[in-house]
């Protein structure tokens, strides 16, 4: 609260005489929720030290994981947006999610009837006496450990907030589906999940450092960017984009405010928010919040996504690149305007001036009509670099858990 320096220094040199008859005053909500909130931080930090607690992950992450009867781990939630423990256990043919009951006073643990002062005890009575959980009966045999790829939030240093802290939320996961999949890649072309730190709020997503920064922030501290230069980021953007297709991998949101560099200016393909796997196509019945300026003629009319939309844009990302960045794709009009180019125009646009003569090239071979007719992410690596070998990757080796 702020004061008028006039009032400040009146009152500066007052006694102010304490009121023995007044009541203890009750400590703010907020200093109980501040006092809550570390205490939970510190169970957390208890729990870490047992490799099946997972900390804050959705339950349907929990569904993929537990996959044989009696597995099983504990994992954080939120229940009336209060923070609330969970025992979820493969039985039958389903996952069962129990309820833990936590003291944040006296910190004793309970589940029915049981109760133990350290949720370990817990476990442990339940694990090694082979009790069955009611009402299902359901009994935990094979603890599954937090993956190699989880952080402890106190192993992770925080140097510069890039973003908002990420709540339990759809959001987050969402955030966490994008891990899940990130984890799969290894290419100087794509940049590099480390881990997730999941335990506590906020969820912590830990990325490769593109210490380039963004395409677009390099486009516009350097003006004057030589062709060889941006050939190189184009013929980058192709190897990202050919090996997640190898990997059956759709983008979606390929863009080059997606597109990141690293220290030795090599594109790096970010940002995978929207992206699926393991599908050649998909279809979505309504387009909420696309970026129409780079979608397929078959989305904007179908809904469809695919590794040859993902082509579509990638002709988009190449205008980008070759216009520097200088605005976005089909400057000065509308979105309105641009979906009538994208589904009626031979060729919706055409390669910035002075782009050397494979960028319309490879743009117009980006940019045919039918998914069929349309060039493969293969095609245009060996556009850019004929003598390149494209990544291959047998199907079906790469596993979410």
């Amino acid at each position: 609260m702020g004061k008028k320096k006039g009032g400040a220094s009146a009152r500066a040199n007052q006694q102010i005489q304490p009121d023995l008859n007044q009541e203890p005053s009750t400590p703010p909500p907020e200093a109980v929720q501040d006092e809550t909130t570390l205490a939970y931080k510190q169970v957390d930090r208890q729990l870490t030290q047992h490799m099946w607690y997972h900390g804050l992950i959705p339950r349907k992450e929990v569904e993929d994981m537990l996959k044989i009867q009696g597995d099983f781990l504990v994992r954080k939630t939120t229940v009336a947006k209060q923070i609330a423990y969970c025992l979820s256990v493969r039985h039958v043919s389903d996952s069962k999610h129990v309820p833990l009951g936590f003291d944040i006073k006296t910190g004793i643990w309970t589940l029915k009837d049981l109760s133990k002062p350290t949720l370990g005890e817990l476990i442990d009575e339940l694990h090694t006496k082979a009790k069955p959980i009611p009402p299902s009966g359901a009994i935990i045999k094979n603890p599954i450990y937090r993956p190699d790829y989880y952080f402890l939030h106190e192993h992770v240093t925080i140097l510069k907030k890039l973003g908002l802290p990420i709540m339990l939320s759809n959001k987050a996961k969402a955030h966490i589906q994008e891990a899940k999949l990130m984890r799969r890649f290894d290419h100087p072309n794509i940049v590099r999940f480390y881990g997730v730190a999941p335990q506590e709020e906020p969820i912590m997503i830990i990325l490769e450092l593109a210490s380039g920064g963004s395409l677009k922030s390099y486009c516009k501290n350097h003006p004057n960017i030589s062709s060889t230069k941006l050939l190189q980021f184009a013929t980058d953007g192709a190897r990202g984009m050919c090996y997640l297709a190898s990997r059956q991998v759709i983008h979606r949101d390929l863009a080059a405010r997606n597109c990141l560099l690293g220290k030795h200016d090599e594109l790096k393909i970010s940002d995978f928010g929207l992206s699926i796997a393991d599908k050649t196509e998909m279809k979505l019945d309504k387009l909420k919040s696309v970026p129409i300026k780079w979608l397929a003629p078959e989305t904007l009319r179908q809904g469809l996504f695919s590794t040859k939309t993902d082509v579509w844009s990638f002709g988009v990302l190449l205008w980008e690149i070759f216009s520097q960045c200088s605005s976005d794709p089909f400057p000065g009009e509308t979105n309105a305007k641009a979906k009538e180019h994208i589904l009626n125009d031979p060729m919706p646009m055409a390669a910035p001036p002075g782009s050397p003569a494979i960028v319309q090239e490879v743009m117009t071979a980006c940019f045919a009509r039918t998914p069929e007719e349309r060039a493969d992410f293969v095609t245009v690596l060996k556009m850019f670099a004929p003598n390149e070998q494209p990544p291959t990757v047998q199907v079906g080796q790469f596993q979410t858990y």
